[in-house]
């Protein structure tokens, strides 16, 4: 069966290397740590922003909101997450490492359309071309900047439908080439300050 749905990618810049460092360290317990408090924090979400936490990837999140939402809760969630992330990782995993990463935080894409809901292996998985997007816009966000984190690359599409005119939606409108999307033509989207690099 297939439902639209705005589609929300996250993951954490540098996890190699965090990952790499803590191992020397004895301290990668502490990524574990770490990841169960971001958990916790988009389940306590889930309910509030009717978005559900469809899959975790070792390092990052996808989530998928109703597509009708409201743009200002989607932007409050976000700017929110990326708060959370930047304490909660300064508090739990960077103050063990011995050498800090060149780009520490979160990227985000985000992306509309139909997915299609299955099955397998007695697990619910989505198939559709926005978590394709979704995924694409997320790793292009490194593409053509220095200092990545804690921004978000958005289609046109969902820009002008949920952050267009909305105070504190601190945007450009930027192209990206997006493996495997369009032939390798570039793509038009707007990339989104949520927070301070601090």
């Amino acid at each position: 069966m297939t439902h639209n749905y705005l589609v929300v990618v996250f993951d954490m810049c540098s996890s190699s290397d965090i990952i790499e460092g803590l191992t020397l360290r004895g301290e990668v317990h502490r990524l574990e740590t770490f990841f169960t408090a971001v958990k916790r924090y988009l389940r306590d979400k889930a309910n509030d922003n009717s978005f559900v936490v469809y899959k975790f990837m070792g390092d990052g999140w996808i989530l998928l909101f109703p597509p009708d939402i409201d743009g200002a809760v989607v932007l409050s969630f976000l700017k929110g997450l990326c708060e959370f992330f930047q304490r909660e990782l300064k508090r739990k995993v960077l103050r063990y490492l011995d050498k800090m990463p060149q780009v520490t935080g979160v990227t985000l894409g985000l992306e509309r359309g139909p997915l299609l809901k299955t099955m397998m292996f007695g697990q619910r998985e989505y198939i559709g071309r926005a978590l394709n997007i979704a995924c694409r816009l997320q790793t292009a966000i490194k593409d053509k900047d220095k200092s990545p984190a804690y921004k978000a690359l958005v289609s046109n599409t969902v820009y002008n439908d949920y952050f267009r005119g909305l105070p504190g939606a601190k945007s450009i409108p930027v192209t990206r080439t997006l493996r495997n999307i369009h032939d390798g033509t570039t793509f038009k989207c707007h990339k989104l300050t949520l927070a301070s690099k601090g």
